[in-house]
């Protein structure tokens, strides 16, 4: 695999995505265990506010849904492409001045939100294209499935910015029409190509020069100010930090050892150590503060028995898990 790839694996991106993967497609408990299976990411991990995963683990999980759902299952997850995922990015796109802008800041951070892909703008006589391609590695049913979920997001971006000349720009795939075609075009109101070259949405020049109809300044700064503080170098000591906690969380109920996580980040270990003590911090209360706030989330709730978080922590049996609520939350910890 090649660095580039590999580092892209490692990457976290928000949880929401596995969230609304997994509540679209896991209705039991059976049906989540199955989708979850092999990819390292524990239910509780998907309920934490702000929690990240690696792009290995959601590439994972979108594998599972494509075996089991088929390639269209984007068509039956309106959640997962809907702009709402998008934040920062959706807001900084809306409010750009013209069409050409929005282009240009999907291209430029359309990885930032979702480093599973790379996006690169081209400038044509009589258009400009964002082409997308996997930023990791993905069979072709995969890849097919994910470009789906990411052409279905930009269509919902661009139908509104564009308006009724929505159906003047142009979708390529570079594959053939997939069975069951006839359901995907329905939820176009563009042109629809199959196979085309490469993976692209394509705009004509008399379009990109029109104003968005939501262009606003003062906002269109601030969600670039906050894209470009997601796209900083990951030597930010308080990004580190949350990427440390984001990857114990996601590995829930085994315990991620420290050389480990540093493998994840991309650095080593002395490194690792090194960068979280430039935090304020190290490893070890960095997984006590997880472990201590995914119990205290699970007995606010009040669903599991003193076993099941135990097992959820990963903690050999209940006593060693009261005896961390103890020293926690005093002597009223654990009830029973």
């Amino acid at each position: 695999m090649q660095g580039s790839e590999a580092d892209a694996l490692r990457t976290p991106v928000a949880a929401s995505y596995a969230r609304a993967l997994v509540r679209a497609f896991g209705r039991t408990r059976s049906e989540r265990d199955e989708l979850l299976k092999g990819t390292g990411i524990q239910q509780g991990a998907l309920d934490q506010p702000g929690a990240h995963m690696p792009v290995s683990s959601l590439v994972l999980l979108a594998a599972n849904i494509t075996r089991a759902h088929g390639e269209l299952w984007p068509l039956s997850a309106a959640a997962v492409w809907s702009t709402s995922l998008q934040g920062a990015l959706d807001v900084a796109t809306r409010t750009a001045p013209t069409v050409a802008d929005a282009l240009n800041i999907g291209a430029r951070f359309g990885s930032t939100r979702a480093p599973f892909i790379r996006n690169r703008l081209r400038r044509t006589a009589r258009s400009i294209q964002i082409e997308i391609a996997p930023a990791v590695p993905m069979d072709g049913a995969l890849w097919r499935a994910v470009a789906l979920a990411v052409s279905l997001n930009v269509h919902a971006v661009y139908v509104q910015l564009l308006e009724d000349a929505i159906d003047q720009a142009t979708l390529h795939f570079p594959w053939p029409p997939p069975a069951g075609a006839e359901r995907l075009m329905q939820h176009y109101s563009c042109a629809v190509k199959f196979d085309a070259a490469a993976f692209a949405f394509d705009v004509p020049n008399a379009l990109c020069v029109r104003p968005s109809p939501f262009a606003d300044p003062e906002l269109h700064a601030k969600a670039i100010e906050a894209l470009e503080a997601v796209e900083k170098p990951r030597s930010d000591a308080a990004a580190l930090v949350r990427m440390v906690e984001s990857l114990i969380a996601a590995r829930l109920p085994h315990r991620l050892a420290e050389e480990d996580a540093a493998r994840l980040v991309g650095t080593s270990r002395r490194t690792l150590v090194r960068r979280l003590a430039e935090a304020g911090c190290a490893f070890r209360p960095l997984l006590d503060r997880v472990l201590r706030e995914r119990a205290r989330t699970m007995l606010a709730e009040g669903t599991q028995s003193r076993d099941e978080m135990a097992t959820a922590l990963g903690y050999t049996d209940a006593t060693s898990f009261s005896r961390a609520c103890r020293r926690w939350f005093g002597a009223k910890g654990v009830r029973g």
